[in-house]
């Protein structure tokens, strides 16, 4: 159904300063645009993966030296990637949770509305350490980078419960035949 290549996508962000999201991104997006059989709403989920692919080309190019860490371009792809990031995530997050209402799973639609507050916090947060200064030179940041792995942790068990109760042997059958 797509939730596979979603997951890989999602595991390969936990690097994506050093570059991965130039094949995570992509995943997602052919994850996310499988799921449109099930609602089209999932395809704006993959549109916006593809736009994060400048902020992992940009986030290597500095790694390598190439570009300044204190770029404009740099700056202003960062805000971009977490405002795309933070929509992505939560139309992707509704609309499991969605699922999980329609198809009658509470402990479903429990984790996904979990990922979605926590998602939406960090996010937040994120934002606030890019616009205020001292929030960016104190713990914060590094306890936000911790917070962002675990968010991709749980995203990942998320979409691995996500395979396991919405996606039925017959759904399988059909994929498999495509």
């Amino acid at each position: 159904m797509g939730f596979g290549l979603i997951t890989i996508g999602l595991a390969l962000l936990m690097g994506v300063e050093v570059g991965f999201g130039l094949v995570g991104y992509p995943l997602m997006f052919a994850g996310f645009r499988r799921l449109t059989r099930i609602d089209d709403d999932f395809l704006i989920c993959g549109v916006l993966a593809l736009l994060n692919i400048p902020y992992s080309a940009v986030c290597l190019l500095e790694l390598l030296g190439v570009v300044g860490t204190d770029s404009v371009i740099a700056g202003c792809l960062t805000v971009a990637n977490y405002v795309f990031s933070a929509v992505m995530y939560g139309i992707f997050f509704q609309k499991i949770r969605r699922i999980a209402i329609d198809g009658g799973s509470a402990p479903l639609e429990r984790e996904s509305t979990g990922c979605l507050l926590m998602f939406g916090l960090y996010y937040v947060f994120s934002l606030a350490a890019v616009f205020i200064p001292v929030i960016r030179s104190t713990l914060l940041v590094g306890v936000l980078t911790v917070f962002r792995y675990l968010l991709i942790a749980f995203g990942i068990l998320l979409l691995l419960n996500c395979g396991a109760k919405i996606t039925t042997a017959e759904v399988i059958e059909r994929e498999m035949k495509k």
